[in-house]
């Protein structure tokens, strides 16, 4: 159990919501905030290692923090999910609870390196892979409005495959930022491509990738959002006789989960969120509840009034929808425990829905 009685801060529940974690974090922060800009400035940043790793780990498991360069010379701490979209949505509520600090910046995703060039991770004794020897081949999807890539290190011929794609992702998140990463690029293979195929427009190193892809968004006029606030259509060609197995189509901002839930049979292995304090839940409503031919509008409305509800209150937010032939279903993130389910069965009853539902939890 986190302790900072010596800061003046609470202990933290063993059942501390997401929600009551993150307002430790923000107590906690505050009180050490001039001691670790000293500390940094002084060039002792990793002393700091231990103390925020501990912190860290009791308070926000499964969220990865770093220190890094902040706006106007300052400093920044950035919390992430890893590309992990629903713990990324957790990172995402961490920081629209900021609080001002002088000198500090914080961020919800790692962010891109000022310089491209130079960018490099050590490998042993066989060198380095870095920005420039990194290799890049790109085709332009237009229709999904992404960049497909292949890349290629020379040191690639000398390291286990099992390595490539991992450093592969560290670089692009160097050189792109996590959300970057997320956002502009499609297909991602690793194949050698030659030195010799280097022609500066489809052909390229690493670190000239955001100039190529702010080039190809200021040709086609793309307008990207944050992935957390991007939603992907789906359909589910065959029925199956397993919850949610009714599924037709719907659409989601963790696609991945989504996927995997449908052909888990409504119910995941492994739950994402963990020990963090939040979950992820679904409504299952009854279909009769949708009108023909206007089921995609009515299902809207109830996910507005509960997003509405979750948002509002800062509990939670709807993550998406789904039609099947015999129910609907809502997707949610729950990050004040019981009050986040209050909220909901609040509004379902506003709706005269109290008795059309059942919940259901992702894992």
């Amino acid at each position: 159990m986190v302790q900072r009685e010596d800061q003046g801060l609470d202990a933290l529940p063993t059942d501390a919501t997401f929600k009551q974690r993150v307002e430790l974090f923000w107590q906690w922060f505050p009180s050490v905030a001039g001691r670790f800009y000293e500390t940094i400035e002084a060039g002792n940043c990793a002393d700091l290692a231990d103390e925020v790793s501990e912190f860290m780990g009791e308070t926000m498991p499964g969220l990865a923090w770093v220190f890094g360069p902040g706006e106007d010379g300052g400093h920044s701490f950035t919390v992430s999910g890893e590309g992990q979209v629903a713990v990324q949505l957790l990172a995402e509520y961490w920081l629209s609870q900021a609080v001002e600090l002088p000198g500090w910046t914080f961020y919800e995703s790692r962010q891109p390196s000022a310089q491209t060039e130079g960018v490099s991770i050590e490998i042993g004794s066989l060198g380095r892979v870095d920005s420039e020897s990194f290799l890049i081949r790109a085709a332009v999807d237009e229709e999904r409005e992404v960049i497909d890539i292949v890349a290629w290190h020379p040191l690639f011929a000398e390291l286990p495959e099992q390595h490539h794609a991992q450093l592969l992702f560290l670089l692009l998140d160097e050189v792109l930022g996590e959300f970057g990463t997320q956002t502009w690029l499609g297909g991602i293979d690793i194949a050698e491509v030659n030195a010799s195929e280097v022609n500066g427009r489809t052909v390229f190193r690493l670190m000239e990738l955001p100039t190529f892809i702010k080039g190809i968004q200021r040709y086609h006029g793309w307008e990207k959002h944050s992935p957390l606030r991007s939603y992907t259509g789906y359909t589910v060609r065959e029925a199956s006789p397993v919850l949610r197995g009714d599924t037709i189509a719907g659409t989601t901002c963790i696609p991945g989960l989504a996927f995997e839930l449908i052909d888990e049979g409504g119910r995941l292995n492994e739950d994402p969120l963990q020990d963090t304090g939040a979950s992820l839940a679904y409504l299952q409503i009854d279909g009769a509840v949708f009108p023909d031919g206007d089921q995609a509008a009515v299902r809207h409305n109830i996910e507005e009034a509960l997003d509405e509800a979750l948002e509002g209150q800062q509990l939670g937010r709807t993550l998406g929808g789904a039609a099947g032939t015999e129910s609907s279903y809502i997707d949610l993130l729950l990050i004040d425990g019981d009050q986040s389910r209050a909220a909901v069965e609040q509004t379902m009853e506003r709706l005269s829905l109290n008795d059309r539902y059942r919940w259901h939890s992702f894992a």
